[in-house]
């Protein structure tokens, strides 16, 4: 949604479209093993994830996100993302979450291509 000022809207300066996500993609960090949240929206060029605790704002992530299905011949996407923003939800106790990936395997590139294009 476009932010507004004086009532005019503001452009957004994502380049590509969001893509929600219906099923159930679970992220971890692959570091640590931790479980971070789930993937609201996708694209190729990043995620939006909602947690139920703020994530660390500009570091970079090694994250695998686990499909709830064999989707392309792939159980998880594996991937490097950076977190650029944050806020906590409306209703408050969750976090939704900016990342923009930074390595994206190809394999990686073509699942997500396949799942927002059926989207």
């Amino acid at each position: 949604m476009p932010a507004s000022t004086n009532g005019l809207a503001v452009q957004e300066r994502r380049k590509l479209e969001r893509h929600h996500v219906s099923s159930s993609l679970e992220v971890f960090d692959l570091d640590t093993g931790e479980f971070l949240g789930r993937v609201v929206d996708l694209h190729t060029e990043g995620l939006m994830l909602l947690s139920e605790r703020p994530i660390e704002l500009y570091r970079g992530y090694t994250l695998q996100v686990n499909l709830p299905m064999i989707f392309d011949g792939m159980r998880e996407i594996l991937l490097d993302a950076r977190s650029l923003w944050h806020r906590e939800s409306l209703a408050g106790g969750q976090y939704w979450t900016g990342l923009h990936f930074t390595h994206l395997p190809d394999a990686s590139r073509r699942c997500i291509e396949r799942m927002v294009g059926s989207a």
